[in-house]
């Protein structure tokens, strides 16, 4: 064993775990693409499976994800201790990835005043939908679309504009006792860094990429949106929004006193990250990107551009562009309709879509059809995957299904949207009802690698996938190059590929490089088969035909 080594731990506060991760930050490294600057130390991390959000109300259960992050602390620091006794290590610095968007009531003294006074992406509550409504009637076809070429996220529901209208409005009286008490909104990093370092909750501020997917902040600037402050009628100031920073301004060590002069127990409690460096969050999806390679320099290669496609819990597709602070509100990118637009730090946007219900989808299915067991599934996917076959070599037409149990982001943003399966008979089994979740999500997804692919249409682009419900299946794998047209790949790096990006994002600021550029390691891929395009672009129309027909009945009309 090494006698001495640096160590960057990463915090992964997701949807549906909380994890910490240990990397082993190697020697100096010059950014060349045979060189990765970190390496996951096997054993050395730590998980715990919860759910951390709401389905439909949003609302963040905060204290236990706090429990939870500081217990995957706790459990990996004494797993370094009992491994490494008798040697030298030292942990450089921490890393921070949340589920993205989250914001947080805090109290004066920056104490979380509960779970309704959170706010999050997942939210689809009746009062937030109808503050939705109310702002999109109010505004001009023309302003709506100036707020979105700034901010780069829509009017919708899974941003923070209408829920914070929602939550401040004077008719709410279910949360009227938590109006006044809340002094600031802080993401739950920045609320974990205050903790940790003894510092007051005011004095750390929200990064760039947490800040962006709030939708009130302008991706040019680095500011929050006038305009999108505006429209909160007064009810909420920027006074209770957090100072903006990139990620890397860091905050070095921990006091032994907190801020009021009282004790701060994490002194005593870890003393191996005292004098670390504390990075301020990553939104998960920027970190999935650089994580799967698919960073702003990411062809060298194969000279094709990279596309990271990701289905856990959720889906999305995402790529980088390079683009620096421009205070002069001037914007060389223009945002298409169905996409989003956010800042990973000062130099680096991310183009992208989402979608609510990915894996999500398949585990509803599961549970439904009681599939729990691996050897259902897998029995259940090889009769999709025969169905799948016949398909592609007919002209037959199955189940239509809009997949938005929670709701549509990409592409459509239209608020209100509930999920729906047209063409059930009195012959539809199981298999076929899981057949049309898979088929669903791809199309939503290609939807979206469409419009990517629309913006960057120079050369060819390469689909490089992540998460465990894309990784374990697949035939979903070949149905989305199928789809596609485009090669998809998994590279070797791809497991937890969301904390591996934050540690690479750390160790770009510990080395001070632009960026780090990384050769795929393909572990599998899926070439598209090109005689399936016609039936995908069939599927495609009816599945588009169908979201269109019954978006009226929606609650918020499907606007």
């Amino acid at each position: 064993m090494e006698s001495s080594r640096s160590i960057i731990l990463v915090v992964d506060a997701g949807s549906s775990s909380v994890r910490c991760t240990s990397y082993a930050l190697l020697a100096s490294r010059s950014g060349r693409a045979e060189e990765s600057p970190i390496r996951a130390m096997e054993g050395m991390n730590h998980s715990v499976p919860m759910t951390s959000v709401s389905p439909n109300t949003g609302y963040i259960h905060i204290h236990e994800v706090l429990d939870a992050i500081d217990l995957c602390i706790d459990e990996v620091l004494r797993l370094l201790r009992q491994t490494f006794a008798d040697e030298t290590y030292n942990i450089t610095a921490l890393g921070f990835s949340t589920f993205v968007m989250n914001l947080v009531g805090v109290d004066e003294f920056g104490q979380p005043l509960g779970d309704e006074a959170t706010m999050s992406y997942a939210c689809n509550r009746a009062d937030v939908l109808e503050a939705c409504s109310r702002i999109k009637r109010a505004l001009s076809a023309d302003t709506k679309q100036s707020l979105y070429q700034q901010t780069g996220a829509p009017l919708h529901p899974a941003y923070a504009l209408p829920q914070l209208l929602a939550f401040y409005d004077e008719k709410n009286f279910s949360n009227s006792h938590f109006v006044e008490k809340v002094h600031q909104w802080k993401s739950i990093s920045s609320i974990c860094l205050s903790r940790w370092t003894g510092q007051k909750h005011t004095t750390i501020g929200i990064s760039y990429s947490e800040a962006s997917w709030t939708g009130l902040l302008n991706f040019n600037s680095c500011t929050w949106n006038f305009e999108a402050m505006e429209l909160l009628e007064k009810s909420c100031s920027l006074d209770v929004l957090p100072p903006l920073s990139d990620y890397d301004i860091t905050t070095n060590g921990m006091s032994q006193h907190n801020y009021d002069g009282s004790i701060n127990c994490y002194w005593s409690r870890w003393p191996e990250i005292r004098q670390c460096k504390f990075f301020l969050g990553i939104g998960d999806g920027a970190a999935a990107n650089i994580g799967s390679k698919c960073g702003p320099i990411s062809s060298c290669d194969d000279n094709k551009r990279r596309i990271a496609v990701t289905i856990g819990t959720s889906a999305a597709a995402r790529l980088c562009l390079p683009l620096e602070i421009d205070t002069s509100n001037h914007s060389n990118i223009v945002v298409p309709f169905g996409l989003f637009c956010y800042r990973i730090d000062k130099s680096t946007l991310l183009l992208g879509g989402a979608l609510t219900d990915g894996g999500s989808i398949i585990d509803w299915a599961r549970s439904l059809f009681n599939l729990q067991s691996t050897e259902s599934f897998a029995e259940c996917l090889e009769e999709v995957s025969t169905m799948y076959d016949d398909r592609c070599n007919s002209s037959s037409l199955g189940l239509v299904m809009a997949p938005f149990f929670g709701g549509e982001r990409s592409t459509g943003f239209r608020v209100g949207a509930e999920c729906c399966i047209s063409g059930i008979t009195r012959e539809t089994t199981p298999v076929h009802i899981v057949y049309a979740c898979l088929e669903s999500v791809v199309l939503r997804l290609s939807a979206i690698l469409k419009l990517l692919t629309g913006v960057c249409s120079n050369g060819e682009h390469i689909l490089v996938c992540s998460g465990n419900a894309l990784e374990r299946n697949q035939l979903w794998r070949q149905m989305l190059a199928d789809c596609c047209g485009i090669d998809l790949v998994v590279d070797s790096d791809s497991n937890e590929g969301t904390s591996r990006g934050v540690a690479l994002l750390v160790a770009k600021n510990l080395y001070n490089v632009c960026s780090f550029e990384e050769h795929l390691v393909v572990l599998h891929e899926s070439v598209p088969d090109l005689s399936a395009a016609i039936n995908w672009n069939k599927a495609s129309l009816r599945q588009e035909s169908l979201i269109q027909s019954v978006s009226s009945t929606w609650g918020g009309n499907g606007t």
